[in-house]
């Protein structure tokens, strides 16, 4: 395991990790609903872009090989396909935000990459502590609603989040990494059991809150690296059997046992969960898959534009977007739009499995971060299949972390890289950068003030909503 320790101060040559780390608190901690943690992201990917200007070598590299040619040609599609949009601002939004969250990762991945294991552990660790805090928000209105004879409600366990599948859509790339962390840290380590502890109530929160697309997405992932990674995954499965069992065993005592002493209603996540996956298991997906599906049929070069699937489907009234990210990619980007993010993945993934196969048999630590980011991987496109982790934004950021850490481990773990040239590919990208910066800015600009204000959508708004709200790029998912 790993046992190089890292200094505290050590993110604070890490700008962009630091940066990126610092949103995620803010969004877990300080501030609520969704609106203001979109503006918490969308001030996180200006600052970083900002940043990544003067980052030459690392910009050069943006879109250098296979997988990079693919998403160059993926928001290019994008581009067109804004120019053809209902609302060209909220289109031109989408793909700039999508952008800037890559560029962070990217940034992220060249920092861990730069210092090695010890870096990631690093990142690892403050994503503890993050989940850690968040974690003693639970405890204080655990112990207050119980000492008040209040009874337990799922919103307990997703302070600050506008809806409980937001925190879910959260915990799909954060679970991931938080049992890597228990796995790479020394038993003889204090810490151990601090982060146990919250591995433990990231899973009976999700128990509680019924998350079954991040379960879903966890079994997959799980299934997968077993069958990829074989031995090599045993220890990292072993903790992540260990974490869910710990879980599940911590759900039926806090949440059943002690209530029930208490004279309190307990909760019965998985009884309504179980009724309602028998009542409709699309859960009343399927009518916006049915639409998504004919917006394809409709629109099968450029689709609707990005961001648009909410402006054909308010007549529904359930969802803004299909909750399904390959229907969403094909109806608002394109069929050739989901052929290249497709192949970026099928690229990205192949890299991933080819650093697992050079990873040595003595090696545990590096055997079991494979796994888990395997894992990950794994869940997250299968989450992303049945909810909105690629579109909520403390998720989006939370996948950004994730993918920054896959690709930084894959450039420790895989050959060295070959040289870059800086001077053109380091001008596109510097082009494309302030580019987006601009789009973001002409996207949320004009709305970002009332939305800090947490002020009511205007009688215009409402009518459109025609008394619905649901997130997009804000609460209100109106054009």
């Amino acid at each position: 395991m790993l046992t190089t320790g890292t200094h505290p101060s050590a993110l604070l040559r890490m700008r962009f990790t630091a940066l990126l780390c610092l949103a995620l608190l803010a969004n877990f901690m300080l501030v609520a609903g969704h609106d203001h943690q979109r503006l918490v992201q969308i001030g996180t990917v200006l600052l970083g872009g900002s940043i990544a200007l003067v980052e030459r070598k690392t910009l050069a590299s943006l879109f250098s090989g296979r997988p990079g040619m693919a998403l160059a040609a993926f928001f290019a599609l994008g581009i067109l396909s804004t120019a053809a949009a209902f609302s060209p601002r909220f289109a031109a939004f989408e793909v700039a935000n999508l952008f800037l969250l890559y560029v962070l990762a990217a940034m992220v991945a060249a920092e861990i990459a730069r210092n090695g294991q010890p870096a990631l552990l690093l990142v690892l660790r403050c994503l503890g502590v993050m989940c850690a805090f968040y974690t003693f928000l639970f405890i204080v209105a655990y112990v207050g609603g119980l000492s008040l004879g209040i009874p337990l409600a799922r919103d307990d366990f997703t302070t600050n989040f506008s809806n409980i599948r937001f925190f879910n859509h959260t915990q799909t790339s954060t679970l991931p990494l938080l049992i890597l962390l228990c796995c790479l840290t020394p038993r003889a380590s204090r810490l151990g059991w601090l982060w146990t502890a919250v591995a433990t109530y990231w899973w009976m929160a999700l128990y509680a809150t019924a998350g079954r697309g991040t379960l879903v997405g966890m079994m997959a992932g799980c299934a997968v690296a077993a069958v990829l990674a074989r031995r090599r995954a045993v220890p990292y499965l072993r903790h992540v059997a260990m974490t869910a069992a710990l879980g599940l065993v911590a759900y039926f005592f806090f949440l059943t046992v002690v209530p029930a002493l208490l004279g309190a209603a307990g909760m019965s996540s998985f009884s309504s969960a179980f009724q309602r996956t028998a009542a409709d298991p699309a859960s009343g997906r399927m009518l916006l898959w049915r639409l998504a599906a004919a917006l394809i049929e409709q629109h099968p070069w450029l689709g609707v534009g990005p961001m648009h699937f909410a402006h054909h489907a308010g007549y529904l009234h359930i969802g803004a977007h299909p909750h399904d990210w390959l229907f969403q990619v094909a109806a608002e980007w394109g069929l050739p739009a989901l052929a290249c993010l497709l192949a970026a993945l099928a690229y990205g993934l192949r890299a991933l499995l080819r650093s697992g196969a050079r990873v040595r048999d003595d090696d545990g630590a590096n055997q079991a971060i494979f796994a888990a980011l395997l894992t990950g991987a794994v869940a997250i496109l299968v989450d992303g299949l049945v909810s909105g982790i690629f579109v909520m934004p403390q998720s989006q950021l939370a996948v950004a972390l994730y993918l920054g850490c896959a690709i930084g481990w894959h450039r420790i773990a895989g050959p060295a890289p070959t040289a870059v040239p800086g001077g053109v590919r380091y001008g596109v990208s510097a082009v494309c950068i302030v580019a987006a910066m601009a789009g973001v800015v002409a996207g949320a600009g004009p709305d970002a003030g009332a939305r800090l204000r947490s002020e009511d959508p205007t009688p215009a708004q409402q009518a459109v909503n025609t008394g619905s709200q649901w997130p997009r790029l804000w609460k209100a998912g109106y054009f």
